[in-house]
This record gives structure tokens, C-alpha cells and sequence, in this order.
């Protein structure tokens, strides 16, 4: 009888531990996946203006197409509201200057940003023309306009490109 109820306290044991480190492994997965969700949203350079958050995540060349493509992530603190984006170019430490190629605002491609309090809104801006022999971007300005009308500007500089 002893030996009955051990083997039964034993077996249960065992399925226990079993449990607990299939669990501990699908913990281990789910950090795994939130710290990859945390490194795409990691700052190369971050910038605050007017209530908003601006945050250069990514700078990345593509060397067959020659283009090089500037992530930025946006969030505001006020009130729901929009920006118009006026960004042009961007200027190489050469004094090299690279005209937009397209721009993405969220799901769009054209018109103004909307931003929602506390909520991100990821914009890919693309240059052409660029040499993967180019390294540094010395000037990425980011205008904008907004209700108000007034011009306002960000500036991200000496930024790295990762090129692939």
C-alpha cells in the first residue's frame, strides 16, 4: 500500500514537473517574442517637438536599387490630430543631396500623417540615387505643418546607414 501511494505521489510529481517546464518554455518563447517587438521599435535618435514624439528606428540602404530608407516612428501626447509632412531630401557629410523617392504615412502614401494620442504611426521615408559607397547621412530634416499652418522641423544628424 506504502509503495502504492508513493508511486502515485511520484508519478504526479513527475507529470508536474513536466507541465511546469513545458510552460517555462512557452514563457521563454513569448519574452523571446516581445523582445524582438521592443528592438523594432528601438530609437537610433529620438526627438521631441511640439507634442510630439519623434523616433528614427531605422536607417537602411539597399545597394541594387540604390536608395536608402529612413523609419520613423510618430506619437503625440495632445489631442488626436494630423500633420502635413514636407520632407524633401537629405544631405550626405559629402554635402551630397538626395531627392524623396515615395513615403509612407501609416497604411497611406500620400497626404497628411494622423496621430492618435499615445498611439504610434510608423513612416518610411525613401531616397534615391544614392552610392552604397555613401555612409553617413549628415542631414535628415523632417518638416511639417499642421493645423496652425506654421512650418515646423525636426532634425536627425550623422546618421549611419546599415546597408544591405
Amino acid at each position: 500500500m506504502n509503495q502504492l501511494l508513493a508511486m502515485v505521489i511520484l508519478s504526479s510529481c513527475l507529470s508536474t514537473t513536466a507541465t511546469a517546464q513545458q510552460d517555462c518554455t512557452q514563457l521563454k518563447a513569448e519574452n523571446e517574442s516581445l523582445r524582438k517587438a521592443l528592438n523594432i521599435t528601438k530609437a537610433i535618435k529620438e526627438v521631441s517637438a511640439d507634442k510630439i514624439e519623434f523616433k528614427l528606428t531605422k536607417v537602411e540602404g539597399n545597394t541594387k536599387s540604390q536608395t536608402v530608407t529612413c523609419t520613423v516612428i510618430l506619437t503625440t501626447t495632445a489631442a488626436d490630430w494630423y500633420i502635413n509632412p514636407q520632407i524633401k531630401s537629405i544631405i550626405d557629410i559629402e554635402g551630397n543631396e538626395y531627392l524623396l523617392k515615395s513615403a509612407t504615412y501609416g497604411a497611406l502614401d500620400y497626404g497628411a500623417i494622423n496621430l492618435y494620442t499615445d498611439v504610434p504611426i510608423k513612416c518610411t521615408f525613401t531616397f534615391k540615387g544614392i552610392l552604397p559607397t555613401v555612409k553617413v547621412i549628415k542631414l535628415f530634416k523632417f518638416r511639417y505643418s499642421h493645423r496652425a499652418g506654421e512650418p515646423y522641423s525636426v532634425e536627425f544628424r550623422d546618421l549611419d546607414i546599415d546597408w544591405k
